[in-house]
């Protein structure tokens, strides 16, 4: 086996590789390309794959190893400004209870907390059962915990008129009604702002999943599950798009969210339609090429659709009055969870396959069973 690693080692100095493939220009490389290359493994790493992980010999399961842990170098890197900004988030607009803006903070210390999680689980990246463990248990607290803010009921904690209307004006409106009027509309502000910052978690989900689905296939070319999940999760996606897109299309009523959404759903159409043609074990060859020209589509619809959506988009930043800090945070919090997504739904995937492949034992009842199922299917469809 040794020799063997040998033989697949890139064969290049310590200077050519510390300029040419040094670790944060290969992992950013690695970690936005859903094909991982056997070549692109670092010759440490084959090393520390030696050590650590004897048991992984396969060459492409070493890439995707090799490829967790650039993905997981990016998602850490990107959580050191993202917690920055939303500790700034927090205590940006009215001024808000001590109990209300306790609530405000949990996202930003969730996600300052995933990150020192990220960098501390680098140094295990070759031990993938207790490295994907820890991460799922960090990253189901982080995903959580905004989802627990707003289950604070914040338009009750305005009790003086004064800080009611400091509220109100969350959106540059200016208001001079009653409390009970006031208080609505904080709700309503605060309710508005849910959807902002919950949004781009939940509508980088999906993607997330879809590209966790074509991982796993390219990985295991002859599994069944990944292509089912794209099937699944492409509806779902255009749904959550769909109603994410509502709100700024009300407030602004730009034709460009139109379009937008279309593309998006449309997109979402193509790529459910294309994972049928993985639901069924493919050849490595097989499973590349069919996932290649469907990927490329996907994304090429996707862009058209972004352009699109930027527009609107613009005129939805200028009338809700949104800071810089703001839209620089939505950008990098969906850019930061796909990938993020990615990773713990590869790690889900696989894990399931596995569990469910050591339940798959010779039963006969069960053979019966599903032989007689198949049959009045098979009749139900005739």
């Amino acid at each position: 086996m040794a020799l063997a690693l040998e033989a697949v080692t890139p064969r290049t100095s310590a200077r050519v590789e510390t300029l040419s493939r040094h670790f944060f220009g290969t992992s950013l490389r690695r970690a936005f390309r859903l094909q991982i290359r056997t070549e692109e493994v670092l010759p440490a790493e084959r090393a520390t794959l030696e050590s650590q992980a004897r048991h992984v010999t396969d060459l492409d399961q070493q890439a995707f190893l090799a490829w967790r842990r650039s993905v997981l170098l990016l998602v850490a890197m990107m959580f050191v400004p993202l917690s920055v900004f939303r500790f700034i988030e927090a205590f940006d607009g009215p001024k808000v209870p001590l109990i209300g803006r306790g609530f405000m903070l949990l996202p930003a210390v969730a996600e300052a907390a995933f990150c020192v999680v990220a960098f501390d689980q680098l140094r295990n990246w070759a031990q993938w059962r207790k490295q994907r463990r820890v991460l799922f248990i960090a990253w189901a607290l982080y995903f959580v915990s905004p989802f627990l803010v707003y289950a604070y009921p914040f338009r009750a904690a305005f009790d003086s008129i004064y800080l009611a209307r400091a509220a109100a004006e969350i959106g540059g409106v200016r208001l001079d009604a009653s409390r009970a009027t006031i208080h609505m509309v904080v709700g309503l502000a605060f309710g508005v702002q849910a959807l902002l910052a919950l949004g781009p978690k939940v509508i980088s989900l999906m993607p997330g999943l879809i590209r966790a689905s074509i991982v796993t296939k390219l990985q295991f070319p002859g599994t069944t599950a990944p292509g089912w999940l794209m099937m699944l999760a492409a509806p779902f996606y255009a749904l959550f798009a769909y109603i994410i897109v509502l709100l700024p299309y009300q407030i602004t009523g730009s034709w460009q969210f139109i379009v937008g959404n279309a593309g998006v759903l449309a997109a979402q159409v193509f790529i459910g339609i294309s994972g049928r043609r993985l639901t069924v074990p493919l050849s490595a060859q097989e499973s590349h090429d069919r996932i290649h020209k469907s990927w490329l589509a996907y994304i090429g619809i996707l862009v058209v659709s972004a352009v699109f959506m930027v527009y609107g988009l613009y005129d939805f930043i200028t009338q809700m009055h949104l800071g810089t800090v703001r839209v620089v945070t939505g950008i990098l919090a969906f850019v930061s969870n796909v990938l993020l997504d990615t990773l713990i739904g590869t790690d889900a995937i696989v894990s399931a396959m596995a569990y469910f492949r050591r339940r798959g034992e010779q039963d006969p009842e069960r053979e019966r069973l599903l032989r007689e199922s198949e049959a009045k299917l098979e009749v139900f469809c005739a």
